[in-house]
Order: structure tokens, then sequence, then C-alpha cells
């Protein structure tokens, strides 16, 4: 059968061959894949982490938000009537001072809650430094609050 053209002869050897090459693939794409899926698992882990900062960050945009409008509505009356361009400018020029104020402390609480040793320390100094209501007992307190029960806050 060998010698007839368009016909190949495999024997068992063959097979196993091809075999063995496949299963190397199939071995090489399943490490590849594990790979992928712990480079995925490791960011997860690390978004987790840092979960228990974003009442601080968010408890921190608003009040640089509210200290910002307050300082927009305060010189509003000694710049006069600005025009909507000027508006703009305003808001873009103040908008960018409060997010480079920002920008430290948030990627230092990010970092802390991935370095979970030093996180409730990092969390408690910003919360003392920018004066924010801690988060957690607010939330109780509106709960309670809303349930008809007392609550306090600080």
């Amino acid at each position: 059968m060998n010698k007839l053209d368009g016909i190949f002869v495999y024997d068992i050897d063959d097979l196993q061959q091809v075999v063995a090459s496949h299963l190397a693939d199939r071995k090489t794409e399943a490490d590849r894949a594990e790979a992928i899926v712990q480079v995925e698992v490791d960011k997860f882990q690390s978004r987790l982490q840092t979960l228990d900062v974003v009442p601080t960050i968010v408890s921190l945009q608003e009040h640089l938000e509210t200290v910002r409008q307050a300082e927009i509505d305060r010189v509003r009356g000694r710049l006069g009537t600005l025009t909507p361009e000027q508006e703009l400018a305003v808001e873009a020029l103040t908008r960018g001072i409060v997010n480079k104020i920002m920008h430290t402390p948030i990627t230092t609480l990010k970092t802390a809650a991935r370095e979970s040793t030093e996180a409730t320390t990092v969390i408690d100094l910003v919360r003392k430094l920018f004066g924010l209501r801690d988060a957690k007992k607010v939330a109780a307190a509106q709960n309670a609050a809303g349930n008809g029960k007392l609550g306090t806050e600080n």
C-alpha cells in the first residue's frame, strides 16, 4: 500500500508521535491559560483589597468638592458676571486643583489597602487630616434613624 500514490500508511509508532505532539501542544496551551487566569485572579484580589478604602475616597472627594464649590460661591460676587467661557475656565481650574490635591492621598490609600497591615492606620490618618466622618458610623446612624432609632455620628 505504501507504494501507491496518494496513500499513506501509518503504524502505531506514527500515531503515538502524533498523540504525543498534540499532548505537548495542549499542555503548553493549558499552561498559558493558567497564567492568564492567575493574572486575572491577582487583579481581582488587588481590587477586593482596595474596597475598604472606597468610602474614605468618596468622602474625601465629596469634602473637597464641597470646599471647592463654597470657595467659588464666596468669590463669585467679587468676580462679577462671568461669560460662559470664563465660568468653564473657573470650573476647570478649580477641579484641576482639587484633583491634584486628591491624587496623593488616594494613591496612598490604595497602596495601603494592598499592603493590608497598614491600611487602617492610613485610612484613619487621611480621615483626621481632612476632617472626614467615618462612613461606617454615618451609615449606621442613618440606618438607625431610618428605623426610628437614635444614632450617633463621628
